[in-house]
């Protein structure tokens, strides 16, 4: 058996940025090793302005970071994040980048 590989989910929801770094052995046989829940209320800004505040924006920026730190730390070779569908495309493309700048992450 061939030497299990280190993944990562992030979601970003309207109440919550959560992260999940699992061991995978296969497609079907995979471990969680970690499970983190920043809350967050990335929904409460865009409701009313369609645009998120700036201490909204500035904590999500946090929370990636860490998340990216930590899935470093775990060895995540590979990760898949989602968005909840309030946050439009380009809103989540600037939070990604501005959280991941000067970092080396290869994150566009």
């Amino acid at each position: 058996m061939s030497e299990p590989v280190h993944i990562a989910a992030i979601d970003a929801g309207s109440n919550a940025v959560r992260l999940c770094v699992a061991r995978a052995y296969s497609a079907l046989d995979i471990e969680p090793i970690h499970v983190e829940r920043y809350p967050l209320r990335l929904g409460e800004s865009v409701f009313v302005r369609h645009r998120f505040s700036e201490e909204i924006f500035k904590k999500a920026a946090k929370a990636f970071r860490h998340f990216r730190e930590l899935m470093d730390e775990f060895g995540a070779l590979r990760f898949r994040a989602s968005r909840v569908a309030l946050v439009k495309r380009e809103t989540a493309r600037r939070l990604c980048v501005a959280s991941n700048r000067n970092r080396g992450s290869g994150w566009k």
